[in-house]
């Protein structure tokens, strides 16, 4: 079979697999497809006389980003880094993940974040860096509503740094009455680590003396989300406690 016939027979297979997978699609929705499947539809779109199948599991592996999430929260610039993308199907790509990002987010706009519950949901709407950890505060007025939301920092697959002045500087500069913290764990373990709680403390002794509550500090990964107000009710004890040492000492 010479080279013309041979690219003939490839292109009517592959489009009769894209076939098959938008009929799947259309049909039986995306409940009944892997989460490679339907990458790979999309990158059809981007991609239209290739097999995509070798792609989207490249995208997936965990030389890649290791999930859907982990994709769509990468940039353009680090999607392109994967052998066999091009600047379309990056644009492709990050633009799912923005456009999903925004739409969970418009959810839970205009609605007051004064449970754990709601914080979650927004927080798990908010956009992170691909593998690396990412910090948000969120500035909140005195009924708990949104009034600004800030990254700070981003930092390393295991860690992200927070200087308690910063938060000082953010909530003082948005008028927040009332002040939530936000970054991810990549790896999907939500459980807090002693940096976190290390944090917490600096900023809610930070924060107590000028009046500004820190209602609670979420964490999210893998698409769940972790709220620490149990350990934020203790940590606020304990600044109540050294604020009171602190007016004794003074007295």
């Amino acid at each position: 079979m010479d080279e013309k016939k041979q690219q003939h027979c490839d292109d009517n297979v592959h489009s009769g697999h894209r076939r098959r997978l938008r009929e799947t699609y259309t049909e039986r929705g995306h409940e009944s497809m892997h989460d490679h499947q339907l990458l790979e539809l999309l990158l059809t779109y981007s991609i239209p006389r290739r097999d995509t199948n070798p792609l989207a599991h490249r995208l997936l592996s965990k030389e890649g980003f290791g999930s859907l999430e982990g994709l769509f929260a990468a940039d353009v610039h680090e999607i392109m880094k994967i052998d066999g993308v091009g600047e379309s199907t990056a644009i492709l790509l990050s633009l799912v993940g923005c456009m999903g990002k925004r739409t969970a987010a418009e959810k839970v706009r205009g609605k007051r974040l004064n449970t754990p519950h709601a914080a979650m949901e927004y927080c798990k709407a908010l956009s992170f860096k691909g593998n690396n950890e990412s910090m948000y505060v969120i500035s909140l007025d005195k009924s708990h509503r949104v009034l600004s939301v800030d990254r700070v920092s981003t930092g390393t697959p295991g860690e992200v740094t927070l200087y308690p002045r910063n938060v000082v500087e953010i909530a003082l500069s948005r008028g927040a009455q009332n002040v939530m913290l936000c970054h991810n764990h990549p790896s999907g373990d939500l459980k807090p680590s002693k940096e976190d709680l290390k944090t917490t403390s600096l900023i809610i002794g930070a924060l107590t003396p000028i009046g500004i509550v820190l209602n609670d500090h979420i964490i999210v990964g893998g698409g769940r989300a972790y709220s620490m107000s149990q350990q934020m009710y203790e940590l606020n004890g304990r600044a109540d406690n050294d604020l009171a040492t602190a007016a004794e000492k003074e007295e």
